[in-house]
């Protein structure tokens, strides 16, 4: 739900909160709402533990009083006492006050997560859905883009495709609006490709992608994401993708796929198993 009502505006969806939440495995979300209900749990029972304390310290003044039997007696607290029941009486009530919001506030996160669970797989899967069915287009996805980019300045989430003809296939990142833009970085053109990093920032055409581990999970260590290394007006940019909708095993079928496109589009030679070949002509 977070990534349907930010993904429009730029500015929204270049927030590091947001960017943060988009970010977090369903198994990431899960434990961060279940770490909040366990320490409201906990609050809870403190809450409880205080206001007791309270009640019973309440029903001591009351036995104390004028009207009791005890005050008939002539007995009467000490000031000393008297001063910390009315701190015990005052810290209750802030207690029960933010318990009511610390309620509040787990009740919202955890209707959130269940609604953003739904909303973004049904929503999210129509989008990429619609975008695979068309010819000019192998595989899409949603991911973070983390830099490297000359024309993006700003880290977000955006939609990644592999498209373009047989022959001339690129690495298309989309940024979703009511006017989508999608910025290119070609496949093709390469004098080599090499798993190393290239020193020829003045050789033409180098384009690279290798595995390297970014944007680390606070549950479950680091995650994996694709650089891409190519040369543009003689510099070297290296664009960096990470969390993939699917996690870090989508992260290595995209590899994957942008080394098959791109062997495809040398050899003419279908690569093996299930593969949706780019159209000979752009559409």
């Amino acid at each position: 739900m977070l990534w349907s009502l930010t993904k429009w505006n730029y500015k929204l969806s270049t927030m590091r909160l947001v960017r943060w939440w988009l970010r977090m495995t369903v198994l990431d979300r899960f434990i961060l709402v279940g770490l909040c209900n366990f320490m409201f749990l906990v609050y809870s029972f403190f809450t409880f533990f205080i206001w007791l304390m309270n009640y019973a310290g309440r029903a001591l003044t009351s036995m104390t009083s004028s009207n009791s039997l005890l005050g008939s007696l002539g007995g009467s607290l000490p000031v000393g006492l008297k001063f910390l029941l009315g701190l015990l009486n005052f810290v209750s009530g802030i207690a029960v006050f933010f318990e009511v919001v610390f309620l509040i506030f787990v009740l919202a996160l955890s209707i959130f997560f269940v609604i953003d669970i739904i909303w973004d797989f049904i929503n999210t899967r129509r989008d990429l859905m619609s975008m695979t069915t068309k010819n000019n287009i192998v595989l899409a996805t949603r991911g973070e883009y983390v830099g490297g980019q000359p024309q993006l300045p700003h880290a977000r989430f955006i939609y990644i495709v592999i498209s373009g003809t047989l022959k001339n296939p690129y690495l298309g990142i989309i940024l979703p609006s009511f006017q989508p833009i999608e910025i290119k970085i070609p496949l093709m053109d390469i004098t080599s490709a090499k798993s190393g990093i290239d020193d020829k920032f003045g050789k033409p055409g180098i384009f690279n992608f290798s595995m390297t581990s970014i944007t680390p999970s606070i549950w479950k260590g680091e995650r994996s994401a694709i650089n891409i290394e190519y040369t543009s007006t003689g510099r070297k940019y290296i664009v960096e993708l990470g969390s993939f909708l699917r996690g870090n095993d989508e992260v290595q079928m995209w590899k994957n796929y942008l080394t098959c496109a791109q062997a495809e589009a040398d050899t003419n030679t279908k690569p093996f198993g299930e593969w949706k070949s780019l159209p000979e002509e752009k559409a």
